[in-house]
């Protein structure tokens, strides 16, 4: 079924993201690339553990989800194949409805990090905490001298956060067209067509 097709494609496209984000949220654990001496000191958004488990773990089970509909024969509903496949996308959509949940998380997370700016040592009193306000620092680089320590830790935050950002936002957009192409395939069947990764026909 096309629908199928489509949603295969899309659940593709899931599991790199989902690397993505997983890994970008590890490296947030490393600020500037270097083990930090107490836990305490990292930004409260770390350990949101957006991308890990928005963009990550609750990522996962859709996009196989979606990948399994391709090649999902349905034995059907009471002796009705098609009944069978249009369960199918439907429950494709409730997971569909999930990513975007998860990844929703994520992008939230990220964009509040990014207003907020990193947790560090700050060069005002020499303590730690948050010297930036309302993303203050992101038109004016000049201001990042307020962090003494760790080195690097404000192109690094903002870097991997953007990236978590941008994989959830992508994330949403994928999921969306998910829970549109599962409702499509539920109350049509396998006769209908999205039109994604080069799909034109039934299939």
């Amino acid at each position: 079924m096309c629908t199928g097709s489509c949603a295969k494609c899309l659940g593709g496209t899931l599991i790199p993201l989902s690397v993505f984000g997983l890994l970008a949220n590890i490296l947030l654990f490393f600020p500037g690339g270097k083990v930090i001496d107490n836990n305490d000191h990292l930004s409260d958004e770390v350990w949101y553990f957006g991308g890990i488990l928005g963009s990550g773990v609750l990522m996962i089970f859709p996009a196989l989800v979606f990948l399994g509909l391709k090649n999902n024969d349905c034995c059907g509903c009471c002796g009705n194949e098609g009944c069978g496949k249009r369960f199918a996308m439907f429950t494709s959509t409730i997971f569909a409805v999930i990513g975007v949940l998860g990844a929703g998380y994520s992008f939230i997370v990220s964009a509040v990090s990014i207003n907020k700016g990193p947790k560090c040592l700050m060069s005002q009193n020499s303590t730690w905490g948050y010297p930036f306000q309302d993303g203050d620092y992101l038109g004016d680089s000049n201001l990042w001298s307020r962090c003494q320590k760790p080195s690097d830790v404000v192109p690094w935050n903002l870097t991997l956060f953007s990236i978590l950002l941008i994989v959830g936002a992508v994330q949403i957009i994928i999921c969306a067209i998910q829970v549109v192409n599962g409702l499509l395939g539920t109350l049509c069947g396998d006769c209908q067509c999205c039109g994604c990764c080069g799909g034109d026909g039934p299939v």
